[in-house]
């Protein structure tokens, strides 16, 4: 009997690209592939890849071109691009990656066996012409135990903002289902998982594309009777539809934590305004202040934009003294880079990169104080922390209470307390806060 063909696929981008990833690994394990085998083992590596800015693409092209290496020296025998870049790039990439075997964009996934057969032949297939509609069906693949899963509510984006390509590569905005949502949710919560953690371009507009209409309050209300013995966590709400029937579902749901990831990408009106963004500072200030009244240790994360075409200095510190005032618990920014295609390229009076930057490390430095001082409320408190892993030099361990979001927040550390009880990894411990860093927690199970 012939051994299975083996498959390896690495993940780059944002969370949606994993739920991608470990679909197209499902498909493949369905149609009798041995899949999450290591790289080097493989007779096909996919790169599921991102395109959503130029360091991106970067990484991407980078990826393929150490992982093109394993045609000449491993077992590889057909490197295939999935994601973003290929459906931002199609065919060109044969051009710039003659070392490419197959092309699989975000909204084919469905034909992923199909493209994986033709790459093995030789016959270098191209599919990026999908939306995704015949997906719904296909199952996940995950790679064993682990403390947090992804679940994607919606596919696209109907938003028009200035400086995103996400419309063009993954097209307009469309919900799943509320009941397959809540099946993979109980599946995941059933195989033992902590932490649910609901992701899409904007979980906001869940549902108002559906027929009958739905709503993520609705959804998440559909969520309580999960066998969950952890959190759900919602990532990505918009600004313009956080209202307060969500914020009253966030706060009295008990399995939901008291969360808010809000990007509100800038504050001066001249750059919200050239960014197709609605709303204030003035507004999100109150946005913000309406959902610490209602749920008083409610966490809040943002993301900034910062370099935007025509932003002034006085935008900048316009900026600075919005965070000042928020005073967000997390929040990250980002440079400006032109993507073709987008209205933000073709806008006058670009910032220099140089001054971008330095925007960048000034954004950084007051947000690191503000971070810290925020932090500091913690001090002496107990925390409910997951556990994810150990340090093997250290011996601490490392974990996350509901103020952090996996990968893109901070990190609780900590001792084993006077007990010394035995804890594993994706185990609820509690925890007594005894230093405040700037972006973690260090303390002690208590």
């Amino acid at each position: 009997m012939s051994r299975r063909r083996r498959v390896a696929l690495v993940p780059l981008g944002c969370p949606k690209n994993l739920v991608d990833s470990e679909v197209m690994l499902g498909a493949l394990d369905q149609a009798g592939f041995e899949v999450g085998v290591d790289q080097h083992e493989a007779d096909v590596v996919i790169v599921n890849t991102c395109a959503f800015i130029d360091a991106a693409q970067e990484e991407a092209v980078e990826a393929l071109l150490d992982l093109a290496e394993l045609k000449q020296h491993g077992q590889c025998r057909a490197l295939i691009v999935a994601g973003c870049l290929s459906r931002r790039f199609g065919e060109e990439l044969f051009g710039e990656l003659p070392e490419i075997d197959g092309i699989i964009g975000p909204g084919d996934l469905a034909q992923i066996t199909d493209v994986v057969d033709r790459a093995l032949a030789g016959r270098r297939p191209v599919e990026i012409d999908g939306r995704g509609e015949d997906e719904a069906q296909l199952p996940r693949w995950a790679p064993g135990p682990t403390a947090s899963r992804y679940v994607k509510l919606a596919e696209g984006c109907d938003h028009s903002c200035a400086f995103c390509t996400i419309p063009e590569l993954r097209g307009p905005y469309r919900s799943r289902p509320a009941d397959r949502i809540i099946q993979e949710c109980r599946a995941i919560a059933e195989a033992g998982v902590k932490e649910i953690v609901l992701v899409a371009q904007d979980t906001t507009a869940y549902g108002l594309d559906l027929q009958p209409q739905d709503s993520l309050s609705r959804l998440l209300h559909g969520l309580r009777a999960l066998p969950l013995d952890g959190w759900i966590r919602v990532m990505y709400l918009h600004p313009d539809r956080v209202d307060e029937h969500l914020i009253e579902t966030i706060g009295e749901h008990l399995q939901v934590v008291n969360y808010f990831d809000i990007p509100f990408q800038h504050a001066a009106a001249p750059v919200l305004k050239a960014m197709h963004r609605a709303g204030s500072a003035d507004e999100y200030l109150a946005l913000v202040s309406r959902i610490r009244r209602a749920i008083p240790d409610a966490a809040v994360r943002t993301t900034f934009l910062l370099g935007y075409p025509g932003e002034t200095e006085e935008d900048f510190e316009q900026l600075l003294d919005f965070i000042a005032e928020a005073r967000f618990d997390r929040a990250a920014c980002f440079a400006f880079s032109a993507q073709a295609g987008t209205v933000a390229a073709s806008l006058p009076n670009p910032v220099p990169p140089e001054v971008a930057a330095e925007r960048v490390d000034r954004f950084m430095e007051a947000q690191e104080a503000l971070s810290l001082d925020r932090n500091r409320h913690f001090e002496g408190q107990r925390l409910r922390v997951l556990l994810e892993c150990q340090d093997a030099r250290s011996g601490e361990w490392v974990g996350r209470s509901y103020r952090d979001a996996p990968e893109v927040d901070g990190q609780v550390l900590l001792t084993s307390g006077p007990t010394n009880q035995t804890v594993d990894p994706g185990q609820f411990v509690w925890a007594v806060i005894e230093e405040a860093l700037v972006h973690d927690l260090r303390g002690r199970i208590a």
